[in-house]
C-alpha cells in the first residue's frame, strides 16, 4: 500500500486533487489539531501552520480539522504551510455553543462512527438520537456501542430500548478489552472511524485497547456519581494495527444540532408519512379532526418518545433556520454598507483626480 493510501487516500481523492491544479504543493492529511498548529501526514509527519489567508480571512468552518485532506506547501528550509482543504466527502458538525449561529466541524472525511453510551448514568437515548441525526445528513455509518457492561447484571433492557433504530449494537467493557475485537472488525483498512460520546464514557480507554498501547491518559470515574473529567484534550487521528484509522476526540457535553428540518424529515420518515394521512395539512395533532398522529400514539403504533424527540429536534432546527435568516440579513446589510462606503471613497478619489487635472 502506498504511504498516502495508508491514511485513506482514494482514487476519488486523487481526482479531486488533480482538479485543484496545485503543482507546487502536495496533499497531506491532518492527524492532530492543537489549535495553533496542525500535525500533518505527507506521509512523513510534519508540524504545519495555516497560511495567513486561511487563518484570518476564511470562513471558520473551512479551517482544517482532524481528518481533512489539505494542500500543503513546504519551503526549502522545511517550513510547512497549509494553504486550503481538499473538498470533504463527509464531516461531523454541530452548532457552536452559546448564542452564535455558526457551524463547528469537529472531524472530516469519516466513514464510520461508533456512538458510545455507558451503562451507568450516561445512558441516554435522547443524546443518541441527536448523534444519529448529525451522522445521517453526511451518510456516515453509525454503530451503537454500550460500554461498561460490567456495571449492570443484564444488558437486555438497554438493548431493547435501541432495537427500533435498526443499527448494529455492540456491548463491551473497554477497560477489560471485552468486545474490542468485534468493534475493530467494523473498521476496514484505509477507512476512518470516530468515537463519539460524552466525557467519561470510555473513549480513551477503548482507543488504548484498539491501538494496543497507551496513547491517551485515562482517569478513574468517581463511583459516587459516575462523573469524570475530559481525558482527551485534543482531536487526533491514529493508525490502527489492522490498517484502519481512528479519530479520538474530547467528550461532547452538548450536541447542538446543525442542519435543516428537511434533513430531519428524512430520518423520521415514518412520522412524516403518517402526518400526510391527516385530513388537514395544517393539523396540529392535538384536537384536530381527522388526525392520523394522535390515534397512532394512543394505540402504540407510534412510539411517544420517538415522536416527542422528533418534535423537540424539529423545534430546535426551526429556530436555527430563523436565526440563519436573521444572520444572513445582517450580513447582507453590512455588505451593502461596506459597498456604499467603498463607492463614496472611489467617487471622492475620482473628484480629486479631476480637480488636480
Amino acid at each position: 500500500m502506498e504511504p498516502l493510501e495508508q491514511y485513506g487516500w482514494t482514487a476519488d481523492l486523487d481526482e479531486a486533487w488533480k482538479a485543484l491544479d496545485q503543482p507546487d504543493a502536495q496533499p497531506g492529511r491532518v492527524i492532530a489539531d492543537f489549535g495553533t498548529s496542525l500535525k500533518v501526514a505527507l506521509p512523513e509527519i510534519v508540524t504545519a501552520e495555516l497560511s495567513g489567508k486561511l487563518a484570518h480571512y476564511t470562513d471558520r468552518q473551512a479551517i482544517p480539522k482532524v481528518g481533512d485532506w489539505v494542500v500543503v506547501k513546504v519551503s526549502p528550509n522545511g517550513h510547512a504551510t497549509v494553504e486550503s482543504i481538499v473538498p470533504r466527502s463527509s464531516e461531523i458538525a454541530r452548532k457552536t455553543a452559546g448564542n452564535q449561529t455558526t457551524k463547528q466541524v469537529i472531524a472530516a472525511n469519516v466513514d464510520i462512527a461508533f456512538v458510545l453510551l455507558a451503562l451507568d448514568n450516561d445512558f441516554s437515548v435522547d443524546r443518541l438520537r441527536r448523534f444519529l441525526y448529525q451522522l445521517s445528513i453526511n451518510d456516515i455509518r453509525p454503530v451503537i456501542v454500550l460500554n461498561k457492561e460490567d456495571k449492570v447484571n443484564d444488558t437486555t433492557p438497554y438493548i431493547n430500548q435501541l432495537q427500533s433504530f435498526h443499527l448494529p449494537i455492540l456491548t463491551m467493557t473497554a477497560k477489560e478489552g471485552k468486545g474490542v475485537d468485534e468493534l475493530l472488525s467494523y473498521i476496514k483498512p484505509g477507512n476512518t472511524a470516530v468515537l463519539l460520546g460524552s466525557s467519561g464514557v470510555g473513549k480513551s480507554t477503548l482507543t488504548n485497547y484498539l491501538l494496543g498501547r497507551e496513547v491517551q491518559k485515562t482517569q478513574e470515574i468517581r463511583e459516587s456519581d459516575e462523573s469524570g473529567r475530559h481525558t482527551t484534550v485534543h482531536r487526533e487521528l491514529f493508525m490502527l494495527p489492522n490498517g484502519g484509522l481512528l479519530v479520538d476526540m474530547p467528550g461532547i457535553r452538548e450536541l447542538q444540532l446543525w442542519g435543516t428540518e428537511d434533513d430531519l424529515d428524512e430520518q423520521y420518515a415514518d412520522i412524516v408519512m403518517l402526518s400526510r394521512q391527516c385530513q388537514y395539512t395544517s393539523c396540529r395533532h392535538t384536537t384536530d379532526a381527522g388526525c392520523a398522529i394522535r390515534p397512532a400514539l394512543e394505540d402504540g403504533t407510534l412510539d411517544m418518545e420517538h415522536y416527542e424527540a422528533f418534535l423537540k429536534m424539529k423545534a430546535e432546527l426551526h429556530s436555527l433556520a430563523e436565526r440563519k435568516i436573521v444572520r444572513a440579513k445582517r450580513s447582507n446589510e453590512k455588505s451593502k454598507h461596506t459597498l456604499k462606503k467603498q463607492r463614496r471613497h472611489e467617487s471622492r478619489e475620482y473628484r480629486n483626480e479631476i480637480d488636480e487635472g
